[in-house]
């Protein structure tokens, strides 16, 4: 009778494990039902807040830009918050967009907050468009996280409006100089070989700069009128300098010059020139672009002279072509 009363225990025993087991496995796969569940919401609540604020973008760009997006793919992109008027650079947005495919455009128009991108085919585009739609980025010029939007056009363009007003004090002339004299200034400036004495050249972010006459320090933006830099202003500037004051551009020979190069497509964000470093003049001069965005298109050889209240307006410059 003993044996007998232990074998029902400890069968009793037995199939109470078996049913906390049991129990223990429903409590399991409740719980993991669960959390897929609240993942599979999670997910279909962030597309639908992505495709919101992808037809929010839709929309204000055909309202304010007049740009159409197309519901078919494409081989062109607009892609929305990765403007230089957002703060993305075009070196960031190229590595950014090169990972799927052949860009063959890549276009930022000036103080906007979206680009274009074209690709080889239709194909990389569709890649680009699902993999950046929606996509977290940190702007590496500012450190702000941004997201992504992402929509098909059927090219890559931008019209670009000149004002029907120039800011007071500021001149525009067209073909200042010659087609050749564009092309002798452009090769008498040395990015390689000449490191040194003569002037001082620096690479920055966005731009390569050279000086002559008196070098302008970025970090206080300002010029040290004790420190002249030896050899003055190239003389390959003479003639068109002489023009400029024959002609009325300028009132005083300039004694100090910056000369900047862009990679195409290459800009600095919207600024205001350190005007209080230099006196009332200040002229510049397009080389080497078909387009050169200083508030709006500048083709090439054209010149760009201001002073006064011109001085202070905000403006941003970029390179295409």
């Amino acid at each position: 009778m003993g044996l007998r009363w232990g074998l029902k225990h400890r069968f009793s025993f037995v199939a109470d494990l078996e049913e906390d087991f049991i129990d223990e496995e429903d409590d399991k796969v409740t719980s993991m039902d669960v959390k897929t569940s609240e993942d599979h919401l999670k997910v279909h609540k962030m597309k639908k807040k992505v495709l919101r604020k992808q037809v929010r973008a839709q929309h204000t760009l055909m309202r304010h830009e007049g740009i159409e997006c197309t519901s078919h793919a494409t081989q062109s992109l607009v892609i929305a918050n990765a403007g230089l008027g957002n703060g993305m650079s075009r070196h960031q947005l190229l590595r950014i967009v090169e990972e799927y495919g052949l860009v063959e455009m890549l276009l930022m128009p000036p103080n906007k907050p979206y680009s274009f991108v074209e690709y080889g085919t239709t194909e990389e585009a569709k890649k680009a468009f699902d993999a950046l739609n929606g996509k977290e980025v940190t702007l590496e010029d500012f450190g702000q996280t941004i997201v992504l939007y992402t929509n098909f056009v059927e090219k890559v363009f931008w019209k670009n409006a000149v004002p029907t007003s120039l800011p007071p004090g500021l001149m525009v002339i067209e073909k200042v100089i010659s087609p050749e004299e564009e092309r002798r200034m452009l090769e008498s400036i040395d990015w390689i070989g000449d490191e040194d004495t003569q002037n001082a050249q620096k690479t920055l972010k966005h731009r390569r700069v050279k000086h002559f006459g008196y070098e302008f320090c970025y970090d206080n933006n300002n010029v040290d009128k004790d420190r002249p830099l030896p050899g003055g202003l190239p003389e390959i500037c003479d003639l068109f300098l002489e023009k400029c004051l024959k002609q009325g551009y300028i009132k005083h020979k300039p004694d100090q010059l910056t000369v900047n190069q862009y990679e195409p497509g290459q800009g600095i964000p919207p600024h205001i020139d350190t005007h209080s470093a230099f006196e009332d003049e200040i002229i510049s001069l397009s080389l080497g672009s078909e387009g050169c965005g200083i508030h709006f298109l500048f083709s090439s050889c054209k010149l760009c002279s201001g002073c006064g209240a011109a001085m202070e307006w905000t403006r941003s410059e970029t390179k295409e072509g």
